[in-house]
């Protein structure tokens, strides 16, 4: 990985010491020799096991459970039904609302209709699962199937069976739009409009560790202690209490390991309620564990949307305006944390444009729900506009690198409010993109006549430049949207005897190296050894209130709180010494394991002895309270933005379709780089994520069942590492001015730009067939049919032309 040290701007911070080093990391020991300690790692005694029945139909009215047969089973210890259920809980409650839209009542098993397969109809508890499958085997459940619709387009016709009709009259859950300018007047004074509908594919993150939940009830203390899978034991403990009927007190939320996140693990699931109700029931631990068959059907989806997209541009490619009206499929229910928003965000990418404007319509399907992944709407809709982007330059005859240059904001315009709102900080866009086309040879390409290779393949380059939001705004921000969490992040420090500091976060580890990045920032404004610190992750009985990670919003956040708790622990632990050594506060630095003096290194004394000290409040300033430990929250100023461009080469055989990418190379800037090593292992393995989601990943559902096509590993193919084509990373480093060292976040970059780059490449291929890809994955059979049709892709129809006045709008906030 490259680094290229930027000067920082007025108002940021840089560091020399552990903050910005490729230190080891803190996870790794445990984790490489087996000592993890998972949710199924957690086995108490007497513990009992759960299994689901689950709708096999996408949408079907539940007459009758009968379930006698279960509860006569040997083994069999306590059975739910739906009427159970509704008695003893409310509905579960969702995170992030969508604006405007009204509340689909829904509980963790289905209340007369289920409206997707794999929803949970009876929850069984035995002595072990197989006893409880069995089970499930003997419940009589009769089934009336409902008409469904399983496309998000056809959901929107008149005709189409409605979901939810008590609370809708239709499919669209809500429609949100923003945007400034008049797109509409900037479309018809164009010298160009280029425009197209892109289909993007429904898939799922497939972490290594499925979901799973371990639920115990002491009665006689009234605490529910719930280990659980999930990036935010904080909110899920929020929604336990809300959903049980409990105070938050009651609840401990334990995630001491999970084995990946990438945003499926946001909130409660129905799962988790079915747990806790048994185990408070027979008062004995009760597990479950997501089987492969059930993650494809119960856990939520992602991604699947259809954008309507146009650019505006002069004769010299200046962009005038774009849009984006699409619908997101939502599945049968909102989901904790619903439709991706950030398809609205950043739908103009780095580009500058006054006069834009987006509007989302929340589609209801019937199938799984959709909820948060790896970058959240921003790989979606850049596969649009950067498909786009290409095809301007085609009808204009430009270089797809100068156009892209000519249309990108300069630092010097930074901080810059696009049309949706969103204000990006700072950066350089155009030096990644510069760096890309260097980095591929595209000067080399570009002068080189096109021609068949020796094998008959062709050859093309393709560019995606993309804007990444990491972080929130601010809690005003998430305020207005009805949002049930907010945007800063709360650590605690506290001394110990041996002279070390542990840090308690609600942050669990779940591969984003948090342990890690945690204990460099709190050495490099501490002092200490990095050694000496100890991160405590994951546990709501020993940690502040916090958010959580997701949203590459972690070190943005957090930074800011162990800063300031570190910078507290400092002056304290200063004053301490500076008593015990009879000096002046001012004179004495933190090294390591000691405190000594700044002039004459021999007067000193170790933390350790300054801790005890503090500790036990003996020997103590008189004005000094005891103890040595602070609790920081800390809030961002804004959002900080990440950015870059990729760059694919790809070859293709211009009468099968089959490709290889055979080089790609990604440019990218997180700001200020904590652990170089850490952030390089990010972007690779969100890039793997991202050719899942461009080449070989889609969940089908059959449109005449409804039922879903490929829901096992056998039929859906996430690639291996053998699949990856060959990976050369250069990274910038402009630090942001919003957040504290000058951070951006980095967790989700490699997710979004890889569609685009791909599809362009080939598209430079083939651009003497006219092939223009228009949906993901890009397939050999996608492009073959493309070069077999030869047909321009069909124009956007009336369905999602902006009509922001004939729908119920959400308002403004995507």
């Amino acid at each position: 990985m490259t680094i290229l040290d930027r000067p920082a701007p007025a108002g940021t911070e840089r560091r020399t010491g552990v903050i910005g080093t490729s230190v080891l990391r803190k996870e790794d020991e445990r984790l490489l020799r087996g000592d993890g300690r998972f949710t199924d790692d957690v086995e108490p005694a007497h513990v009992l096991h759960m299994a689901v029945s689950r709708c096999p139909y996408p949408h079907a009215r539940v007459l009758r459970v009968d379930a006698d047969a279960a509860r006569r089973l040997d083994g069999v210890l306590h059975v739910l039904v739906g009427a159970d259920v509704r008695a003893a809980t409310e509905p579960m409650t969702v995170l992030r609302p969508v604006p405007g839209a009204p509340q689909l009542p829904y509980y963790a098993l289905a209340q007369g209709i289920a409206t997707h397969e794999g929803q949970p109809v009876v929850s069984v508890v035995a002595t072990s699962r197989h006893v409880a499958e069995d089970a499930l085997e003997l419940v009589d459940i009769e089934y009336e199937p409902l008409p469904h619709v399983v496309d998000v387009l056809a959901a929107l016709e008149p005709d189409a069976p409605v979901l939810h009709p008590s609370v809708l009259d239709s499919n669209l859950l809500a429609a949100n739009s923003d945007g400034s300018g008049d797109p509409e007047a900037r479309m018809r004074e164009a010298a160009v409009v280029v425009e197209g509908r892109f289909r993007i594919n429904r898939v799922t993150a497939l972490p290594m560790e499925t979901r799973a939940v371990l639920a115990q009830w002491r009665p006689g203390a009234r605490e529910l202690t719930v280990h659980c899978s999930t990036q935010v034991p904080h909110l899920v403990r929020k929604q336990l209490a809300e959903s049980l009927r409990l105070a938050e007190g009651d609840i401990r939320t334990i995630a001491s390991d999970v084995g990946g996140g990438f945003g499926l693990k946001l909130g409660v699931f129905p799962e988790d309620v079915l747990a806790c109700l048994h185990a408070m029931a027979l008062r004995r631990p009760v597990k479950w564990v997501e089987d492969r068959a059930e993650h494809f059907r119960a856990s939520t989806h992602a991604r699947e949307s259809v954008h309507d997209y146009r650019i505006a541009a002069d004769a010299e490619g200046r962009i005038l305006a774009m849009t984006n009206v699409y619908a997101t499929d939502i599945g049968g229910w909102n989901s904790p944390f619903g439709s991706a928003q950030l398809s609205s965000v950043v739908f103009n990418g780095p580009y500058r444009v006054e006069d834009g404007y987006a509007e989302r319509r929340v589609t209801l399907t019937n199938k799984t729900p959709i909820g948060a992944y790896r970058g959240y709407g921003q790989p979606e809709v850049n596969f649009a506009y950067e498909r786009l982007m290409d095809q301007l330059a085609r009808r204009l005859d430009l270089d797809p690198v100068e156009l892209r240059a000519k249309n990108m904001l300069t630092p010097q315009e930074l901080p810059w409010k696009n049309p949706t709102g969103a204000v990006y900080d700072s950066g350089d866009y155009e030096r990644c993109l510069r760096m890309a086309a260097e980095a591929i040879g595209w000067s080399e390409r570009r002068a080189a006549a096109p021609a068949p290779r020796a094998d008959g393949r062709l050859v093309g380059i393709g560019f995606s430049s993309f804007v990444e939001r990491t972080g929130y705004a601010s809690a005003r921000f998430l305020a207005r949207r009805g949002s049930q969490f907010g945007a800063h992040e709360s650590v605690t420090l506290r001394s110990n005897r041996s002279g070390g500091i542990d840090v308690y976060t609600g942050v669990s580890t779940m591969g984003q190296s948090s342990e890690t990045a945690f204990a460099q920032v709190v050495s490099d404004v501490f002092g200490i050894d990095y050694a000496a610190v100890k991160v405590h992750a994951g546990d709501t009985g020993a940690s502040p209130l916090n958010t959580g990670a997701f949203a590459s919003r972690t070190m943005i956040a957090a930074s800011g709180a162990l800063k300031q708790a570190a910078e507290v622990l400092a002056g304290k632990t200063l004053r301490l010494a500076a008593w015990r050594l009879e000096v002046e506060a001012a004179d004495l630095e933190i090294a390591g394991s000691l405190v000594r003096h700044r002039e004459n290194p021999d007067v000193r004394v170790s933390l350790a002895e300054v801790f005890g000290v503090a500790i036990t409040g003996q020997g103590i300033p008189p004005d000094e309270e005891p103890g040595l430990e602070s609790t920081t929250h800390f809030e961002p100023a804004d959002a900080a933005y990440s950015y870059g461009t990729a760059a694919a080469r790809v070859s293709v055989d211009p009468h099968t379709g089959e490709f290889d990418v055979e080089r790609f190379v990604l440019v990218h800037d997180a700001g200020t780089v904590v652990n170089p090593q850490v952030v390089e292992g990010q972007v690779r393995g969100a890039l793997a994520q991202g050719f899942g989601a461009a080449l070989t990943e889609e969940l089908s559902y059959d449109p005449d069942t409804g039922q879903l096509l490929n829901g096992s590993m056998v039929d859906y193919f996430p690639p291996t590492a053998a699949d990856l084509p060959p990976i050369e990373l250069l990274h910038t480093e402009v630090p942001s001015p919003v957040t504290p060292f000058g951070i951006r976040g980095v967790g989700e970059a490699g997710t979004i730009p890889p569609g685009a780059a791909v599809a362009n490449a080939v598209c430079d291929a083939l651009a003497d067939f006219g092939v223009e890809l228009d949906s993901l994955p890009v397939t050999p059979e996608v492009i073959w049919r493309a070069l077999s049709h030869r047909a321009a892709p069909e124009g956007p129809d009336d369905h999602l032309a902006p009509t922001p006045g004939d729908l119920p709008d959400g308002g403004p906030g995507y």
